[in-house]
Formats: C-alpha cells, structure tokens, sequence
C-alpha cells in the first residue's frame, strides 16, 4: 500500500451567477457550504485543505478565519474555472501525494466517499481516481501529484476533464452509495433540493439500492426488504396523521436495509453498525430492532414497531396473516424449547404493536 498524504483544493472563486446568491455561504443548517465540504474533508483525515477563492473571496476569507484551512486568492478568477484549479495546483506543498478537487457547489460529499476513494488510491496502481453512482462519474477527483505540471501547463481549453480524459488508462471509477456526488447547487432549485436532501436523515432510495449492490445482499433479499419497504409505507400511511411524529424517509430507509447484513449471525447488529459506520445512526437504530423488539402498549407507535411488524408480515416476499406465520414457525421448531419461546416472545410482541395500530385507527388492522 503506498503513502498517501493528501489535500483538498475547494474552489469557491466564481460568481454564483446562475444561483442569484453566493454559493459558498449558502446555508445548510447551522453551517455554510463551504464550512460543510471543510468540515467533511477534515473528519474524512483530510487536513492540507486549500480554498481558493476569488469573487466576494474577502467574505470567504473572515468566514473561515478559524477554519485552518489555507485560502488562496485566486486575481484572475473572470478567466474561469480554470484559472482557480491551477492556482490551487499551485499552492500544494511538495510532500503531497494526491489531491481531491472539489467544487464549492457540490457542498454535501459523504466523508465515507472520501475516505473509500483514498483507500482504494493507496491499494492500486491507477493515479486518477473517479467516484461513480449508479455508473455516472461525479465529484471529486483523486489526483496523484505527478499531474500537476500537466495542469499547470495546459491552457486549460475544455477544463480540467477534457485535460484528465487524455489519461484514461490511468484512472479508476469506483462505486460509491453516494448520490451528492452528482448534485450541485448551480441554481436556485438545485440549491432546495440538497437542503431537503441534507435534512433527511436517512439514504435516498437509490442510495439505499446502491448499499444494497455494493454490499452484495442476494437478490431474494432485496425482494424481502422492498417488499417490506412496501408494507412499512403502507402501514405508516394510515396512521401517520393521527398526531404521530414518524420520520417516513429514515423509516423507508430502514425497512430497504434491514436485512443488509442477512446472512450473518445476529444480522440485525451487524446491520445496524454498517448504516452507522456510513452516518445514518438513526436508521441503525431501527435496523437493530427489526428482529428482537421490547413493546410498550401505552406509548405512541415508533418507526422501529411499523418495521418489526411489517418484517413479521412478510415471508420470503409474501405477505402473510400473522397468525399463520407464527404458527408455521413453532411447527417448525416444536422440539426445540429455547427457540419456542423466543418465537412466543415475538408473536406476542408483534400482537401488542398490531393493537397499537387498532387503537390508533379505532378499527381491525388490514394488510396483505
């Protein structure tokens, strides 16, 4: 595995003319974009990070002043894009391996992305590393070094991609679950989608089919888990207007994954660290519940219940009547009393959540 110390050129020089207002202090929360992408890259193990800024760069400059990150005044900036990737190239210190190059307005790259492209840099031979979603390239690049003077030097006509395309043979594309690194914030709409997107909570659903392939789930467990998906939505449907606070994306999410680690021993865990370990604590925190779950009948309903009951409904990809399921599994396991009476245990806690429900709606509860 070679060295790799490596940095991280954000170029924030441009006038955010098509958005109407400047992108680098858009906010997402409590944080800018541009503290957003410093941040990621610094709990990424990323800590040589390079801004180059240009329009309104006195503003970056006083935003970040606490940041540590080194701000370079790009003068030329109206020449374009260009000009600001070269003057970040410029400014990396010789003891740097590779580079990311990360536009201001791609804001919200997962750090997992980051630190998967830097392993996968470290463990190949190829010295331009691309991430991929569903097979179409995004940002950012892992640059090795040994390009610098190449961009340098170039006149930059058709910016820096048509430059790296010259380099195929020496690249790799790597999948990542990872959507942001295909949505930028060029304009007002995009600008509303990421910041719908970073309120989430939870991996958008292609993200979720993404984990799903990248983690190889067999294909009748992914049909299990869509299907439960199904069923949790359908569930939720009904009774999440009486005066209930459910999240229905961290709760899509949960139900898509649940089975993500199937079929390990205690899968429902080993699920719940991977979602974790990716950022997403709360639909871990669902997943860990999915098979075993403790039911207070004089509480309110929780997205962990509607996934327990809506797994519990489903065999295979088929829905079932509860009562048959279970029954089907203490046939099954009639000689074993241990296994009995966690399949009792279950049932029953299956039958408190499906009362819930009845009380909620105030009649039978259907499904199938």
């Amino acid at each position: 595995m070679r060295d790799c110390r490596t940095a991280a050129i954000i170029i924030a020089a441009g006038y955010s003319s098509r958005m109407g207002s400047f992108k680098p202090l858009l906010k997402f929360g409590k944080y800018t974009a541009i503290e957003i992408l410093t941040n990621t890259y610094r709990d990424a193990g990323i800590e040589d990070i390079i801004l180059v800024v240009g329009h309104q760069g006195d503003k970056i400059i006083d935003a970040m002043n606490d940041s540590e990150a080194a701000c370079i005044l790009n003068e030329n900036y109206p020449n374009g894009m260009y000009s600001s990737v070269v003057k970040g190239v410029k400014a990396l210190s010789d003891d740097i391996q590779a580079f990311f190059l990360n536009p201001v307005d791609i804001p919200l790259i997962k750090k997992h992305t980051l630190k998967l492209l830097k392993n996968k840099y470290q463990e190949c031979d190829k010295n331009i590393i691309y991430p991929t979603f569903h097979g179409e390239q995004g940002h950012p690049p892992l640059i090795d070094c040994k390009y610098k003077n190449t961009i340098i030097s170039s006149a930059g006509d058709g910016g820096l991609k048509r430059i790296l395309e010259e380099f195929s043979h020496d690249a790799l594309w790597v999948p990542v679950f990872d959507e942001m690194i295909l949505m930028d914030m060029d304009r007002k709409e995009n600008y509303e989608k990421l910041l719908k997107y970073y309120h989430r909570d939870a991996p958008s659903r292609k993200e979720c089919y993404a984990i799903l392939n990248l983690c190889n789930v067999p294909e009748p467990v992914v049909r299990h888990c869509i299907k439960v998906a199904k069923v949790s939505m359908n569930i939720l449907s009904k009774f999440k207007y009486a005066g209930y606070v459910l999240n229905e994306d961290v709760l899509e999410a949960a139900a898509l994954l649940h089975d993500i680690a199937k079929p390990k021993k205690n899968h429902a865990q080993e699920g719940a660290m991977i979602l974790k370990e990716i950022g997403y604590e709360h639909v871990g925190d669902i997943i860990v519940t999915h098979t075993d779950i403790v039911v207070y009948e004089d509480e309110k309903i929780t997205e962990n219940e509607i996934l327990y009951l809506a797994d519990k409904l489903v065999k295979e990809e088929q829905c079932m009547l509860l009562e048959e399921r279970f029954q089907q599994q203490l046939m099954a396991y009639c000689n074993n009393a241990e296994a009995l009476k966690k399949i009792k245990q279950r049932y029953d806690a299956a039958q408190k959540i499906m009362r819930k429900l009845e009380k909620i709606s105030g009649e039978g509860f259907k499904y199938g």
